[in-house]
């Protein structure tokens, strides 16, 4: 099935209904409930206690439009995480398109809470379970075992300036595209370009982990015992400034309710992170990794914006799910806001180096 193939959701939910009663992963009493519809996913209810994410979608250019390779890579880092305490239990999978059910899925746990509402407390919880995150040991088996499917980044500001250059592309290609938008997307990537040397900044201060790198509010369930981290899509080994300027990422945040964080809470987070790093060594190299880095999330998120009002057209445009009319919305909303975004990012861009 094509990417921009219109999905009946109704229809869906019934295959999959179908299907895990037919595996035996559901009795007739059970109850199948449409939760939520992403770019990547459509997340279904197993009655109280489980959630089924089936891959439909996938705008991450790693998987080269393979929708169906997003289940086996979530499932990898899902592997990884067991027994951490920072995301969901895997607890079943199909890993490749069945007759029945010509989609691939996972099954996991559901985990109770709401998305991150940028609150103090919900930093603090964040930048703690960043930390762990990122302080999960180098020197572990099951993270090489990822090495296959999850990409390792060695030179990240050149990764995310190709990515973001490439994300810009449909837009400043586009017959309809924004002659003043066009420009502030190259002024932008420009003044990126400029910065790349730095990345020699990054072998001097090493440090490689586990980034989940999509931290848009709803790929956080926060609770009141803590934040957890779910749809790892975008998940690589590299950087942990990945995770923390995504994170704050002017972009991101905008998602929540057109909010913009203060200052001061973006460094209350940064502090909390630095913190519960309880390494004042480690802390330095995060913040270097930081420094450099950490404005290219952002820039890659603007970038990847302006190209996904040219898909999101051709995927939503016409369809009256909720759903789609929510992210056609959206659409909208982030081409409004789109000078001020980028004002912010060019910010980002010229802050000092170390």
């Amino acid at each position: 099935m094509s990417s921009s193939t219109l999905l009946n959701l109704g229809q869906l939910c019934e295959a999959l209904r179908s299907h895990l009663y037919g595996r035996h992963l559901l009795d007739s009493n059970d109850t199948v409930e449409l939760l939520a519809h992403g770019e990547a996913n459509v997340i279904f209810r197993l009655n109280s206690d489980r959630l089924v994410r089936v891959a439909v979608n996938t705008p991450n250019q790693r998987f080269g439009g393979d929708f169906s390779r997003v289940t086996a890579f979530e499932a990898s880092i899902l592997g990884y995480l067991q027994g951490t305490g920072l995301g969901h239990q895997l607890l079943d999978a199909q890993l490749q398109p069945s007759v029945d059910f010509p989609y691939t899925y996972s099954i996991t746990n559901y985990l109770p809470g709401g998305p991150l509402n940028y609150s103090r407390l919900q930093l603090q919880q964040c930048a703690t379970t960043l930390a762990r995150l990122h302080r999960l040991p180098l020197q572990n088996d099951r993270l090489y075992q990822l090495m296959p499917l999850v990409q390792r980044v060695s030179q990240p500001l050149s990764l995310f300036f190709q990515e973001a250059w490439d994300y810009a592309q449909p837009y400043i290609t586009s017959s309809d595209a924004d002659p003043d938008v066009v420009a502030m997307l190259e002024i932008l990537l420009t003044k990126a370009q400029t910065r790349l040397a730095a990345e020699t900044l990054l072998s001097d201060y090493p440090h490689e982990c586990l980034v989940h790198s999509d931290h848009t509010y709803e790929n956080w369930v926060i609770n009141p015992q803590q934040a957890y981290l779910i749809d790892w899509e975008w998940a690589e080994i590299g950087s942990p400034a990945g995770d923390l300027g995504h994170f704050l990422s002017p972009v991101t945040v905008r998602r929540y309710r057109n909010y913009q964080l203060p200052a001061e809470d973006k460094q209350f987070f940064l502090n909390a992170y630095y913190n519960a790093l309880d390494d004042a060594d480690l802390a330095q190299t995060m913040g270097v990794h930081f420094a450099v880095f950490g404005a290219f999330p952002a820039l890659r998120s603007l970038c990847w914006t302006a190209g996904y009002w040219v898909t999101a057209r051709r995927w939503y445009a016409g369809a009256d799910s909720s759903s789609a009319v929510a992210r056609m919305e959206r659409l909208q909303e982030s081409q409004r806001q789109f000078s001020t975004m980028w004002a912010e990012v060019m910010a980002l861009l010229e802050e000092p180096l170390p």
